[in-house]
């Protein structure tokens, strides 16, 4: 794993002169640059004086990393659509009880009804989606529910057809269980709601994200928030044997996972890490 940081400028010929001398080549006009940390710490006073703030820092990963992880944690993957009814936020009264929820930080909405959407992928494209301003909730083809994760023992819902409240025949949402256990996140900036007393994490990653001790299931979210201003979601994590499985259907891809490390690096992690239920 390397830091490195995504500076993103209007650069002129002068600012462009100044970085080539530390081996950095920005391309004329608005484009951004990824600078590995050691260079980055030589440039960064001239970065603060140009833009009025930093880069934005974060881990870049091998391949190997990725791959040897035996949980990692989704941040990416394909995106469809948006929950209906989507005019000032909705689909919030009617998808999720809000009792608990802080609409000042974004913490504490409990689905309690099927999400609505306009519409879904067509039948065949073997995809995993997640909706615009709803991050820590996957919805899958039927078909690849009933193949992959159903053996796994993870359930499902229906989703409906926004308006006519009638079930999507080829797609379901995955309920994911939640764990109860908080990860271990000592270098992740906090922030704290002055509404509900609540805190959440920022959501850029910082490097390998700590291993939870229990693996609850194949696939699962974090007891912990993440997010900023009004937003707060769940992180969402998979084994190493259902990652590997999507990854080679092309379901998934590999770079869409940040891989993890455990705390003690002594801990048996095998006999930590649950594939199937009875």
């Amino acid at each position: 794993m390397i830091i490195k940081y995504h500076v993103a400028l209007d650069w002129n010929d002068s600012q462009i002169e100044k970085m080539n001398e530390f081996g950095i080549y920005p391309i004329k006009g608005y484009t951004a640059v990824q600078i590995e940390e050691e260079t980055y710490f030589k440039v960064k006073d001239y970065v603060y004086e140009w833009s009025g703030s930093g880069g934005i820092r974060y881990p870049e990963f091998t391949e190997k990393e990725r791959k040897e992880s035996l949980l990692s944690l989704k941040s990416g993957g394909h995106e469809h659509g948006y929950p209906m009814p989507d005019m000032d936020f909705g689909y919030r009264e009617l998808t999720y009880d809000l009792r608990d929820y802080c609409s000042s930080c974004g913490i504490g909405l409990k689905q309690k009804d099927a999400f609505r959407l306009k519409n879904v992928p067509p039948a065949g494209k073997k995809q995993i989606f997640s909706l615009g301003w709803i991050y820590d909730e996957l919805f899958v083809e039927r078909k690849i529910y009933n193949e992959i994760f159903e053996p796994l023992g993870i359930k499902c819902r229906e989703v409906l057809k926004y308006k006519k409240d009638t079930v999507f025949e080829d797609t379901v949402q995955l309920v994911l269980e939640e764990t109860q256990e908080k990860l271990h996140l000592v270098d992740y900036p906090t922030e704290s709601c002055s509404a509900c007393g609540r805190t959440k994490y920022q959501p850029m990653p910082q490097g390998f994200y700590p291993m939870y001790k229990a693996i609850i299931a194949p696939i699962f979210k974090s007891y912990d928030y993440f997010g900023s201003g009004a937003s707060a979601t769940k992180k969402i994590f998979i084994t190493k044997e259902l990652r590997e499985k999507l990854i080679a259907l092309k379901i998934e891809k590999s770079a869409w996972y940040i891989p993890t490390k455990p705390i003690d690096e002594n801990t048996n992690l095998k006999s930590l890490v649950t594939t199937t239920k009875d």
